[in-house]
């Protein structure tokens, strides 16, 4: 993958990413050719090798696209609250149902890359070590802020947040039905809520 050098080939290079995931979220990894995406960006096929070596390349790419809007949106929820944990459930419910029940644009390409070969494969696998780092970060944050007991593990209370968005995800866009991900969503939350101290209960009743 080769980085442009002047902003007119970021901006070339952009929309070629962008006419992409929103082709691979459309339609899927493997259902989209190149040539739909340069037909969808106004791009030429030399443009497109001077970017990206190969369709792998360019679903990399596309993967780093979707886990920095899915990042971006995260970041407008205090995720080293519990009201904050709670809206941002709500929202991640509300986006699926705005986008159709397409599912979650990071999982959903992870898992067509995860049997494209073992490249793609790893790349998939780094971009949910990543989000699962920002996860951890938040709650080791509430815990050090005595939100979460001393014995609760904040790499595994991130395991099963990730565990089960990317579940909820694949069920509610499966039945196409918000119940499956909101009972999901709620589950997780209570069991999140299971690690506050029984100080923090009873001086702060309202979730904080």
């Amino acid at each position: 993958m080769r980085e442009p050098r002047t902003r007119r080939g970021q901006e070339r290079r952009d929309a070629i990413v962008g006419a992409a995931a929103r082709l691979m979220y459309e339609r899927g990894l493997h259902a989209t050719s190149v040539g739909d995406v340069l037909e969808a960006a106004g791009a030429g096929k030399g443009q497109f090798y001077h970017y990206f070596s190969a369709k792998d390349d360019l679903a990399a790419a596309v993967l780093e696209h979707q886990l920095a809007n899915v990042l971006g949106d995260q970041a407008r929820f205090r995720l080293d609250t519990w009201v904050g944990i709670r809206a941002w459930f709500e929202a991640l419910l509300d986006g699926q149902r705005k986008r159709g029940f397409r599912g979650c644009p990071v999982g959903s390409l992870a898992i067509e890359m995860s049997s494209a070969g073992d490249e793609l494969q790893e790349r998939a696998g780094d971009v949910f070590q990543r989000w699962h780092s920002t996860l951890d970060h938040a709650l080791q944050e509430m815990k050090g802020r005595g939100l979460l007991t001393a014995r609760a593990k904040t790499a595994d209370l991130a395991d099963t947040m990730l565990t089960t968005i990317q579940g909820g995800y694949l069920l509610s866009s499966a039945e196409r039905d918000l119940r499956p991900m909101t009972h999901a969503l709620d589950l997780c939350y209570a069991h999140l809520r299971s690690f506050r101290p029984d100080t923090a209960a009873a001086v702060s009743p309202t979730p904080t």
